[in-house]
């Protein structure tokens, strides 16, 4: 009988005990979880008419314009329509707008034949679809924690050489082998379909991955070098949370659904904030992109 009481009294301090744990890992829902709630979907993009502003300068081509290409975006754009949007935002800023706003009234009415820049090749006839008035400029321009000439004074009063910086930047393994993932997919678009390589850098790996080029290299630059790597990265992450503070100032209410149209590289950031905010529902391409 006393065993048996010993048992017991193990099973029932076992059961209070997950009990406890059960309790401590539960979050009331202070942020009224189910209410409706705005919806974003991110659009991870290459730059159909890429300028070689980026660090990686594309050595393949693919011609967005060519018949094949076309059928595949009007393909895309179709299957993007089910996300029924309310808002089509692309990567250009606010002051572009006026810019925007006339083109895309140039094109609604037949007088414009679309560029290849991803913002009209897919915003422009993303928005005709869904009967917007036209796609709303979301980018913003970063700021820098300190100027070239400031960061040029910092080296100085360190007391350290340029020469000797810029070899630790080339010098890091990390940096050539993001170079090499970049020429992959580089190579690997002229050969996707343009669904299929949009399926794939917006996966979750794929996006995962990309995000650490911005953690080697020239960030790597710490406390010996006064964290100048470190505090070159933020104009990076302040662009990144200016564009999302843009998405806010054009959400409305819970009824709004937004389809940012992006260069890929943001999408770590942005998704983070997206997910992490109690305002908005991030919806996946993949739920509505399907590959052929």
């Amino acid at each position: 009988m006393r065993a048996q009481l010993c048992i017991l009294g193990v099973v029932a301090a076992s059961a209070c005990l997950t009990s406890d744990q059960n309790s401590a890992s539960t979050i009331p829902d202070f942020l009224d979880a189910s209410a409706p709630k705005a919806e974003l979907l991110f659009l991870g993009v290459f730059h159909f008419d890429d300028k070689g502003l980026d660090a990686y300068k594309p050595k393949f081509r693919l011609d967005i314009l060519s018949s094949q290409r076309q059928r595949e975006i009007e393909r895309l754009v179709n299957q993007l329509a089910a996300f029924k949007p309310t808002i089509v935002a692309v990567e250009a800023v606010p002051g572009e707008q006026r810019r925007l706003d006339s083109l895309f009234k140039l094109y609604n009415s037949g007088n414009y034949q679309l560029g290849a820049n991803e913002i009209y090749q897919i915003g422009f006839r993303l928005a005709k679809r869904a009967g917007l008035q036209g796609v709303v400029g979301a980018d913003a321009e970063s700021r820098s924690y300190m100027t070239e000439a400031e960061a040029m004074a910092k080296v100085k009063s360190l007391g350290l050489n340029m020469d000797s910086i810029l070899r630790t930047i080339q010098s890091d393994p990390w940096s050539a082998r993001y170079q090499r993932l970049y020429a992959y997919d580089d190579s690997i678009k002229t050969v996707h379909s343009l669904a299929q390589h949009l399926l794939y850098i917006n996966g979750a790996e794929r996006v995962r991955t990309g995000h650490g080029a911005y953690i080697v290299g020239s960030f790597k630059l710490g406390p010996n070098a006064g964290y100048l790597g470190v505090d070159d990265a933020t104009q990076w992450y302040n662009r990144n949370l200016r564009i999302f503070s843009n998405l806010q100032h054009m959400t409305t209410g819970p009824s709004e659904r937004i389809v940012l149209i992006i260069g890929a590289g943001h999408l770590p950031i942005l998704r983070f904030l997206a997910q992490s905010s109690p305002e908005y529902r991030v919806r996946e391409p993949a739920e509505f992109i399907v590959a052929r």
